[in-house]
């Protein structure tokens, strides 16, 4: 009868567990611009997607800036377009970027996949 209640109790735990998965496996691919427009009272270092008629504006998460980084080098400029192609995924998640006038924009946030430049 122990054996029983201990498996019963294992499936019920297992049953249970939540799994923590990012909510969009896809993988999405785009020309983008890394933009830093702070200084003409635009926003921080952020990813603009043209989409459609418009451009979304995204912001990578922590994990992603090592890539950035590595590929584009430190983000020193205050000013500042640069040209990449992008893989990357949405984390389902909104994050905040200085702008000026001592605003916040809230775009977005992404995992990058891959980032190369252009």
């Amino acid at each position: 009868m122990k054996i029983l209640i201990v498996v019963f109790g294992l499936l019920a735990w297992i049953g249970c567990h939540d799994e923590s998965k990012d909510i969009n496996l896809e993988i999405y691919e785009a020309e983008a611009t890394w933009t830093n427009m702070l200084a003409v009272d635009g926003c921080s270092w952020h990813f603009s997607v043209a989409s459609g008629d418009s451009t979304v504006s995204l912001l990578p998460d922590e994990a992603s800036k090592v890539k950035i980084e590595k590929e584009l080098g430190k983000s020193e400029d205050y000013y500042s377009f640069t040209k990449v192609r992008l893989k990357y995924s949405l984390t389902g998640a909104k994050a905040t970027v200085p702008c000026g006038w001592g605003a916040t924009g809230t775009f977005d946030e992404i995992k990058i996949v891959e980032i190369k430049k252009q």
